[in-house]
């Protein structure tokens, strides 16, 4: 019967959603913002579920650029980032209004940002 049991209990964790766990190292936030593709200043517009360029399921979140500071500038002064919908999974979740720094790398054909590059950028004065 224990046995059973401890099969049972193993084929449920075995068959269970897969939680990921977002953890993010201190880093440099020089260095983080060096290996960005994008980095700009901006306020979040609106933050909203949706799907991302390859049609997956994302957090999009519209940026009005306040000051770029690495990338292209977009004409219309709004750039859209794509991130992983659970900050959980490293998923960003800004409300309309937040003020900071963005940034974000290019990935199939969107930029993608996380909760540990946008904290890294935010937690201390990197000096632009």
């Amino acid at each position: 019967m224990i046995r059973f049991a401890l099969s049972l209990a193993a084929a449920l964790v075995a068959v269970a959603t897969p939680v990921c766990a977002c953890s993010c190292a201190p880093t440099d936030p020089k260095r983080l913002a060096a290996r960005l593709e994008v980095l700009f200043e901006g306020r979040v517009i609106d933050q909203r579920r949706g799907v991302d360029i390859a049609g997956k399921p994302a957090a999009v979140v519209r940026v009005r650029v306040v000051r770029m500071v690495k990338g292209p500038r977009p004409a219309a002064g709004i750039i859209t980032l794509f991130s992983n919908l659970s900050p959980m999974a490293c998923g960003v979740d800004y409300e309309a209004g937040f003020t900071g720094r963005f940034g974000a790398n290019m990935h199939t054909g969107g930029l993608y940002t996380s909760s540990c590059i946008q904290f890294g950028l935010n937690r201390g004065t990197i000096g632009w």
